[in-house]
């Protein structure tokens, strides 16, 4: 039995309203925030601040320092890199800052991309070199934190150890 046209484009209608959010739930203060290719709801443009990734790598035959200075003003990201294996130099970079939800607190997620030597630019497709996880804020105005753990590539049974510490302040102007 053939449907009505009339009711097939009311349950389309109806549909739609009902799987896309409303712009009336979302509060005024992120309903700018967009998807892009970096995140699937990116609110870059509202932080301004600083992350950082600090690395240190020890052994034996082995010294490797690398730190990396990621200032964020209006959703616009300037890298200062330094370390033993490529000097040091500047580049523009790219943040993601993916709130949890549309509240004004809970958990996000950062990620940050800067390049990783002086001759080649940052690309969308390149892995984030900082990630922060599982964090939570108590208001998303001020997102700042700390995170110390062991360097990915120590090896203590070929004597080499190390840390990295990735330190976060972004707020909103």
């Amino acid at each position: 039995m053939p449907i009505p046209l009339g009711r097939l484009v009311l349950s389309s209608i109806v549909s739609l309203v009902l799987c896309a959010p409303l712009t009336a739930q979302i509060p005024a203060r992120w309903a700018s925030c967009r998807m892009d290719s970096l995140a699937t709801w990116n609110c870059a443009q509202y932080y301004s601040g600083t992350v950082s990734l600090t690395s240190e790598l020890r052994g034996t035959n082995i010294h490797q320092a690398f730190r990396v200075i990621a200032t964020v003003t209006g959703g616009q990201v300037r890298c200062r890199v330094n370390g033993t294996e490529v000097g040091e130099f500047e580049g523009p970079g790219m943040l993601a800052v993916e709130p949890a939800s549309t509240e004004n607190a809970g958990e996000y997620r950062i990620n940050v991309w800067c390049p990783e030597a002086a001759d080649r630019p940052v690309r969308r497709r390149d892995s984030p070199l900082i990630v922060i996880t599982e964090q939570r804020a108590t208001d998303y105005a001020r997102l700042q934190g700390t995170d110390a753990h062991e360097h990915p590539d120590t090896d203590a049974a070929n004597g080499v150890s190390g840390t990295e510490t990735i330190a976060w302040e972004l707020r909103r102007p």
